[in-house]
């Protein structure tokens, strides 16, 4: 997933193995499962637009980057995945996470060696995927490695370095990324960590110690690499402004100007939206019409998700995104599930600021890990024998 590989030709290859373990309890267990249920619907109600749609290549677009809603829930609620596997599937992130931000690393040094050019900021740093979605990978990679690998290697002394070395690593990776959401998001996951994680044992020392560590890094990476700073500078003088200019094409100023059309046009088409497929068109229609200069020139969608679902669904597959984040943050912190609690926290920040669904790379991480951990307690999954991972009783 870091890579940004394409996976279509992984996924059909699981598929066709998946249909030699098939157990048919499991299978109708997993059909009646509610989550399951409601992906299922959300899927189908891009089909249906997406062949509905007057632009039926678009629409055809929307139905193939969404096919993770009908890969994913197959794969996780229909079938037994061995807890074992999903310890290494989860390891795997994590380092692959790690082996791109070195890809990242190595490139920009060669360039700033070979030539003076500096490409340690936003995305010419992050050349495999957007620097928001790797910002947001290198952030659930950091909340895997405080929560799960301590129990999952505790014993290992050599694997604690290396966590500690990850964690930092990723961090000086979300700065080097510049990604505005990025930074606000893990300020303030990175922020609840420590009550989460001490919630046990939680004194001031324990808070103190979190918090003073990360902010003396942060500033360290503004003293060092001030420039991703900028970037921050900027969108707080932009949100303050009174006058945004319409042709604008700065990314804090433009999605003002696009919410503010996203909510005139989900008005206008507010229980059944305008077609997955037509949706960017409507968008650019008004882009045209008011003279949104900057817009109209990158061809933008809503720049969040939940705007872009009312424009092209409306209200029914609103309500579905909604279930299935804010819905599941409520279920997390019911459940007391750290991981999912902190995920969904995650995933909602970002559908704030980016239609993340509209990706390929967003749709992997949301629908993915959603179903992962829908399906798996992943800080008590059970020790199975025989297993290269060693979990630690707890």
């Amino acid at each position: 997933m870091p890579f940004g590989v394409m996976v279509g030709p992984l996924v059909i290859l699981w598929f066709i193995s998946s249909l030699f373990l098939f157990d048919k309890k499991k299978f109708k267990e997993g059909l009646k499962n509610k989550w399951f249920l409601l992906m299922f619907a959300f899927i189908l109600m891009h089909v249906i637009s997406g062949f509905l749609s007057d632009n039926k290549q678009e629409g055809l677009s929307s139905i193939e980057i969404k096919l993770s809603f009908l890969a994913f829930p197959y794969f996780f609620f229909l079938f037994g995945i061995k807890s074992d596997t999903v310890k290494r599937m989860l390891v795997a992130f994590v380092s692959g996470c790690f082996f791109a931000l070195m890809v990242c690393v190595f490139r920009a040094a060669y360039i700033y060696y070979s030539s003076g050019e500096n490409e340690f900021f936003y995305n010419l740093f992050s050349v495999l995927i957007h620097a928001g979605y790797f910002s947001m990978y290198m952030l659930f990679g950091i909340l895997l490695l405080v929560f799960a690998y301590p129990l999952w290697f505790g014993s290992d002394k050599w694997l604690k370095v290396i966590r500690y070395f990850f964690i930092v690593s990723f961090l000086v990776g979300i700065f080097l990324c510049a990604s505005k959401m990025g930074y606000i998001t893990a300020v303030f996951i990175l922020f609840l960590v420590p009550f989460i994680k001490f919630k046990d044992r939680l004194n001031f020392k324990n808070v103190s110690i979190s918090i003073i560590s990360l902010l003396v890094i942060v500033v360290v990476l503004i003293k060092v690499f001030p420039k991703p700073f900028e970037r921050i500078n900027n969108a707080l003088t932009t949100v303050s402004s009174k006058n945004i200019d319409k042709t604008s094409g700065e990314s804090t100023a433009v999605r003002l100007l696009i919410w503010t059309e996203s909510i005139e046009i989900i008005k206008g088409s507010f229980w059944l939206g305008v077609g997955t497929g037509d949706a960017n068109d409507i968008l650019q229609n008004r882009y045209r019409e008011k003279g949104l200069t900057g817009a109209l020139a990158h061809n933008l969608n809503a720049h969040n998700q939940f705007f872009q679902t009312a424009i092209g669904l409306g209200l029914l597959g609103t309500l579905i995104l909604l279930i299935l984040t804010l819905g599941v943050l409520i279920y997390g912190v019911y459940k007391r599930d750290s991981i999912l609690t902190l995920f969904s926290t995650i995933v909602i920040l970002n559908f704030l600021v980016e239609s993340m669904l509209q990706t390929q790379s967003g749709n992997l991480f949301f629908v993915g890990f959603l179903c992962l951990m829908l399906t798996n307690d992943i800080l008590n999954l059970p020790i199975e024998k025989h297993s290269g991972i060693s979990p630690q009783k707890h």
